[in-house]
């Protein structure tokens, strides 16, 4: 299964290239606002598109389709344990995201940047009136982190492993089922194009929306773009380790870990995209684009 593991990488590659894309559109195009924000609605959409195919829904046809009791018994309990998994991966995200943002990573978002302003302006005295920071004040901010950069990074690393993950658990899963079969095993033919497509396309507004706030805060082209490449090789090698253990664990822990990841992933979407969508474009548009990302990752579906 070495092939599978290397086509993992290919794929993780694939998935997260987009943010190399984003971010050289976000550091030498003047992208109004407004279409950042529903991009990133519509890449939200399409990953929780995704999410609900490829993660979730394959445990609940598990334990409709079970042909006995005992069948459906072992597949409730997987489910389970996916809803476990899934409640453990939140949290984890939530505490690792606290953990960055108190150390500069809240800088690479917008929302991100104007909820820490509100809430230490919450937290003055009431007599007590604080303008929000210039452009100035924000570059002096950025550069009171000495480790901004790295927590930065770090933020948008713990956003991508989880579905980077996902990908190499998912293709080893089709693979499988493809052998089992006796049908030839082919890359084109094995590929989750709904995961595929719904990672590429919320990749996409992620990059372009941080790069953005990141050249603001006065970071170098150089630095910025080295921060994405190294990202994209890590999806991949995320993706590849996901591979490997999807084919050696056991599949109820199995189920377990992708709980994990869906749940980081549903938590940063929930808390991170959606969040800078609705700063960026007005609400009831950022929800249609939502709506229309949902159903355009289930035509990938649908052609595969």
């Amino acid at each position: 299964m070495d092939i599978v593991v290397a086509w993992a990488f290919i794929l993780g590659v694939m998935c997260s290239i987009s943010l190399l894309i984003g971010a050289l559109i976000g550091i030498y195009f003047k992208i109004p606002k407004r279409i950042v924000g529903l991009m990133a609605a519509f890449g939200a959409g399409a990953l929780l598109s995704a999410l609900a195919i490829e993660l979730v829904a394959p445990s609940i046809d598990a334990f409709m389709q079970a042909s006995t009791a005992e069948i459906r018994a072992h597949e409730v309990r997987n489910f389970f344990h996916l809803v476990a998994g899934a409640f453990v991966g939140g949290i984890i995200f939530v505490l690792l995201d606290w953990v960055l943002i108190e150390h500069g990573g809240y800088l690479r978002k917008t929302a991100f940047l104007i909820s820490k302003i509100m809430h230490e302006r919450a937290h003055l005295p009431q007599h007590h009136t604080q303008p929000l920071p210039t452009g100035q004040d924000l570059e002096k901010k950025h550069a009171s982190h000495d480790n901004a950069a790295v927590a930065i990074w770090l933020g948008n690393l713990l956003d991508g492993l989880p579905e980077s993950f996902v990908v190499g658990t998912v293709l080893m899963a089709t693979v499988t089922v493809s052998a089992h079969a006796g049908t030839p095993v082919v890359f084109w033919e094995v590929l989750p194009y709904t995961l595929l497509a719904g990672l590429f396309l919320s990749n996409l507004p992620e990059a372009l929306s941080s790069s953005a706030q990141m050249r603001m805060q006065g970071m170098s082209v150089q630095r910025i773009l080295i921060m994405w490449l190294s990202l994209v090789l890590m999806t991949g090698v995320a993706a590849a380790l996901g591979a490997i253990m999807g084919e050696w664990v056991p599949h109820n822990a199995m189920v377990f870990i992708e709980g994990l990841a869906a749940g980081a992933m549903l938590t940063m979407i929930c808390a991170a995209m959606l969040p800078e969508a609705t700063h960026l474009a007005p609400p009831n548009w950022v929800g249609l684009a939502t709506l229309s990302g949902f159903f355009s990752a289930l035509l990938f579906k649908v052609l595969e």
